[in-house]
């Protein structure tokens, strides 16, 4: 028996110490280099590259190109797998690590052309451009060309070495922001579908910009005017039967055989349920926030601005931060990676932060195809033929696949059904798009020169707020938005003539845009920031107003205002349109009781509630299945099955603004509206009540109320793309956590999207800013910074960001130098 234990014990020891050995050999040995020194052969001088306390590098550089080839080797040590995996996506390259179950998903980036609108750009680039670019992608490829035998784990996990870095990668993470921020054919596809159901006349309530929640940055009326920006062009919505019947249509992966199923086969549900996470986040609309206020508010007296961007949560986080300095630069901020240079920061002038804008910037055309010639379609009269791109997929263990792409003049064809096709023209896909962005506003030192920055920007459409160390504050919208020749493009529209092509792109100084306003304070938050007053068409797809108008209760006519009460503001809980359905739930329950003694029990729980979204009790979770239903209840009638749209199908493009659309109903209870069912609205809603008890008690697997806290269905889920199940989720992602707040709060809590960074500027002294990732800087997982800012992001707590040499010399722990 003695001999047998010590047995026992010696194989339990081997074993420990083979899985000891293979977690520092695949988990800790691919960490990077951060002190002592290197060599970097494209270098024409040595730069220093300090790490703080975070991980967050300062690079100090001699020359631009320096600065750019340096900065591409440090985010390479940090998150080269996440940088390759953007590129791979968005140039249809999937299939070449998981085999042909990712085709679908390659097929349709490669039927958009990303990639070759990038190598296009590419080669036409500015000499600037391509300084900046080629020195990036040396330093990325010198990292990779060291590492070739010590690469991160998921290269590891998934058998394959990266390609070197070009150019066109970085171009082509551009388009895929693009895509993440700027696609609504398909809601296009859906708009059409819905109002042949419903409509015009229904179809411009249901899809309407108006709400009393608004707060437009320019063109405004005085509060309580009428808003008349409702004009009556609805050309857009008389269109023929046959566009209307498209519909969009996901099928599921096919079974893969256990006997050919290989790790990289397997891991691909899991980066397919990621891209399908993102995807389904693009139609629900994303949200973001950011202000600015000037020093008529602030303690200090200079302005304080603030930026969260409300994106996908994963695990490395899609920003990373960076300090950069050279000749002519000295900026702190938050940058792509695999994209140089510093997107949304400060420098020691200036500050500037985003929301995505929504301008409609794509367009579906409907084009009539030749039976004879399926590549030949209408154009005025006369058939045309298509521009015909070959595109070849590699597939992992399986032969290349080739097809074929149809180019019309407006774009690719995106559907086929019969004789007819959908192009797509796109912005992004315009020649030089993907080469101006936003990388160069660093080097700006003052209003002027932001705005002239700003003008050479084409995309995505971003609502700019700016703050300056003179106490001037701003607000700019730039991007190329389409001018018409006629309609608006909310839905497809005839393609077969010039009726509907566009004739330019708004001019840079018709764009929205302030400079000192009066009150002190700009704010916005995907909602509509253009009042009746401004006249270009930007969009109708804006965001519901709620965070806008939160926002603006919470600090207008404040003063002495920090940081400090900037981040209390952008974890702020409170649901307007919860707080606004639970007083309607409470007036209609005076006439009209729900028959579940539950939803009368949820009723009575509502009569002190203050609208803040608690994880830990049940208010929010009854008011969001009340508000489901009621949106149910209410379209149902009109448009069937469609209505829907909240028991996991597809999200349809009318919740846009649904929330606003059901809003406007309750609080005007018009009575076209009412379902015949009911008798009238307090009726109504007393159903919607009965039958959100109904969808907890499912959706749970309990009847009790105690089993219906808001964290049971909305708790947060960071992922890694490849750890979604089992040991690589404990391994890669963050732990599951309750979250407070709605989608509907300032904190825009989702369970896989959220503020995917927070950032406050305090112009006073930029060593008092505040900046962090909901994860980490890496994106290694035996970094000790793979997850160490996680637990400050979800409680809301500061992460300081110093920005002076004195502040940075007390945060500094390694230093390495890069030497040529």
């Amino acid at each position: 028996m003695t001999s047998l234990r010590q047995s026992m014990l010696w194989l339990a020891a081997l074993l420990l110490g083979c899985s000891g050995f293979l977690v520092f050999w695949y988990v800790y040995r691919p960490l990077p280099q951060i002190d002592g020194s290197l060599s970097l052969p494209g270098l024409q001088q040595s730069v220093t590259v300090d790490r703080d306390d975070w991980g967050v590098p300062h690079i100090r550089a001699n020359s631009l190109s320096d600065l750019a080839e340096a900065q591409g080797y440090v985010v390479a040590q940090d998150r080269l797998w996440q940088m390759d995996l953007l590129r791979r996506v968005a140039s249809g390259e999937l299939a070449e690590i998981f085999g042909e179950r990712a085709l679908k998903v390659d097929r349709r980036f490669r039927i958009l052309g990303l990639r070759r609108a990038a190598l296009r750009d590419a080669s036409q680039m500015d000499p600037q451009s391509r300084l900046l670019l080629e020195s990036y992608a040396r330093g990325v490829n010198h990292f990779i060309d060291t590492h070739r035998n010590n690469l991160p784990l998921e290269f590891t996990l998934l058998r394959y070495k990266p390609r070197p870095w070009e150019p066109a990668d970085t171009l082509v993470i551009t388009g895929y922001m693009y895509q993440t921020l700027t696609s609504t054919w398909e809601a296009e596809l859906s708009r059409a579908n819905v109002t042949d159901k419903i409509g015009p006349e229904r179809a411009r309530e249901l899809f309407s910009q108006q709400s009393d929640l608004d707060f437009p940055v320019v063109g405004a009326v005085p509060r309580g005017s009428s808003d008349d920006s409702e004009d009556n062009d609805d050309e857009d919505e008389m269109v023929p039967d046959t566009i209307l019947k498209a519909r969009l249509s996901t099928s599921p992966l096919p079974p893969v055989p256990p006997s050919l199923t290989t790790l990289p086969e397997m891991l691909w549900p899991s980066v397919h349920s990621w891209l399908q996470g993102t995807n389904e986040d693009i139609h629900r609309g994303f949200g973001s926030n950011n202000w600015v206020v000037s020093g008529a508010h602030t303690a200090s007296g200079k302005p304080l601005l603030s930026n969260d961007t409300h994106l996908e949560l994963s695990v490395p986080s899609i920003w990373y931060q960076m300090h950069l300095t050279a000749p002519g630069w000295n900026v702190k901020g938050f940058t792509f990676p695999g994209a140089p240079l510093v997107i949304i920061g400060h420098n020691d002038r200036i500050a500037w932060g985003f929301t995505n804008n929504g301008a409609d910037v794509q367009d579906l055309y409907i084009e009539t195809l030749n039976p004879a010639k399926p590549d030949e379609y209408l154009v005025n009269g006369q058939w045309r033929q298509m521009q015909i791109e070959k595109e070849l997929i590699v597939v992992r263990n399986h032969p290349a696949e080739i097809f074929s792409v149809g180019i019309t003049r407006h774009g690719p064809i995106v559907l086929r059904e019969h004789q007819k096709a959908w192009s797509l023209r796109w912005t992004a896909l315009e020649p030089g798009a993907l080469l101006h962005s936003y990388l160069w506003l660093g080097r700006a030192r003052n209003w002027d020169e932001f705005r002239n920055e700003m003008k050479l920007v084409w995309g995505p459409a971003q609502n700019a707020v700016y703050a300056d160390v003179d106490g001037n504050i701003g607000y700019l919208m730039a991007a190329r938005v389409p001018i018409r020749k006629k309609g608006r493009g909310e839905v497809p529209v005839p393609g077969d003539s010039d009726d509907y092509e566009w004739t330019g792109y708004i001019p840079f100084e018709q764009l929205p845009q302030l400079f000192n306003p009066e009150d002190g304070l700009i704010a916005t938050a995907n909602a509509r920031v253009v009042g009746p007053k401004y006249k270009p068409y930007l969009t109708d797809r804006w965001e519901a107003p709620y965070r806008t108008a939160r926002i603006h209760d919470l600090l207008a006519g404040k003063i002495g205002l920090r940081p400090a009460d900037m981040l209390a503001v952008q974890t702020d809980v409170f649901s307007y349109p919860h707080l606004f359905l639970a007083r309607q739930l409470l007036a209609s329950a005076k006439i009209a009781q729900p028959s579940d003694p539950r939803a009368r029990e949820m009723l009575l729980r509502l009569k002190d509630w203050d609208g803040a979204a608690s994880a830990d009790r049940p208010e929010t979770a009854f008011l969001e299945a009340a508000r489901r239903e009621a949106s149910n209840l209410l379209l149902e009638p009109f448009i069937g099955d469609d209505a829907r749209f909240y028991q996991g199908e597809t999200f349809k493009s009318y919740l846009w603004r649904s929330p606003i659309f059901l809003q406007k109903i309750l609080t005007e209870r018009p009575a076209r509206w009412l379902p015949k069912s009911f008798q009238n609205y307090d009726q109504f809603l007393a159903a919607a009540a009965d039958k959100a008890v109904a969808r907890l008690e499912r959706e749970s697997g309990s009847g009790s109320i105690r089993s219906w806290p808001w964290k049971r269905f909305n708790s947060l889920e960071m992922l890694h793309p490849l750890g979604r199940e089992g040991l690589l989720r404990w391994l890669l992602s963050a732990p599951a956590k309750p979250q407070n707040g709605t989608h509907f709060s300032i904190r825009a809590a989702n369970v896989n999207t959220g503020p995917s960074m927070r950032f406050t500027a305090d112009l006073s002294n930029w060593d008092n800013s505040l900046m962090l990732l909901p994860g980490g800087q890496s994106g290694q997982p035996g970094s000790s910074h793979y997850l160490d800012q996680f637990p400050y992001w979800l409680d809301g707590r500061p992460i300081s960001s110093p920005f002076s040499d004195a502040a940075e010399s007390r945060a500094r722990r390694h230093t390495l130098t890069l030497q040529p």
